[in-house]
C-alpha cells in the first residue's frame, strides 16, 4: 500500500480500512487475537504551529518527564469522549523512548489502557513529516500476541517506509 508522498507500506496478511480523515486501519487476519494497526496524519500545520520540523519537535521532548506527559496527552485525545482518566479508563505510560522508523525520527511510546476489562496496549509512534503530524499506532490486548503474531507485526513495521 503506498500514500504517495508520505509512506508505503507492505500489507500483505493485513485487512486494509480507509478510517476518517484519510487514516489508514490495517488488520491482521491471521493474528490469535485482535491487533489493529492505525496511520493518521494531521491536516498540514499552518501559522505558528507550522514553525519547526520534525527536529523542533524531537527537540521539545527533551526529558522523560516531556515525554511521558506528551504520551499521556496522546493517549487522552485518542480515547472515546466523555471517557474520564481515573474514573473510567487507567492509563500507564510503560515506556517512552526516541528511535529511527522507515527512515523517520520518531517519538515513540507504550502505553498500557486498562477500562476495567483487558488491559489494551498502546505501542505508537509520533512525529512531523511534510509539515503534518504523524501517527502510527498499534493496538492488542496485552499479553495476547503469541511468537508468530509478534512476527507479523514486526514485518509489517520493518515493511514501512516514510518518503
Amino acid at each position: 500500500y503506498k500514500r504517495p508522498g508520505l509512506y508505503a507500506i507492505d500489507a500483505e496478511g493485513w485487512d486494509l480500512q480507509p478510517g476518517k480523515d484519510g487514516a489508514l486501519i490495517l488488520r491482521c487476519q491471521a493474528c490469535t487475537s485482535p491487533v489493529q494497526v492505525q496511520i493518521d496524519y494531521s491536516p498540514e500545520r499552518t501559522g505558528d504551529a507550522a514553525k519547526g520540523g520534525n527536529k523542533a519537535f524531537l527537540g521539545r521532548l527533551d526529558t522523560a518527564d516531556a515525554q511521558r506527559q506528551f504520551a499521556e496527552l496522546m493517549v487522552e485525545a485518542s480515547l472515546p469522549p466523555d471517557t474520564e482518566v481515573g474514573e473510567d479508563v487507567e492509563i500507564e505510560i510503560a515506556t517512552v523512548s526516541k528511535a529511527t522508523v522507515g527512515g523517520l525520527d520518531v517519538f515513540q511510546y507504550v502505553a498500557l489502557i486498562d477500562g476495567g476489562g483487558q488491559i489494551t496496549q498502546e505501542s505508537s509512534l509520533v512525529a512531523i513529516q511534510h509539515n503534518r503530524i504523524v501517527k502510527v499506532a498499534l493496538n492488542h490486548c496485552q499479553g495476547a500476541l503469541d511468537d508468530s503474531d509478534k512476527d507479523r507485526i514486526a514485518a509489517l513495521f520493518k515493511s514501512l517506509k516514510f518518503d
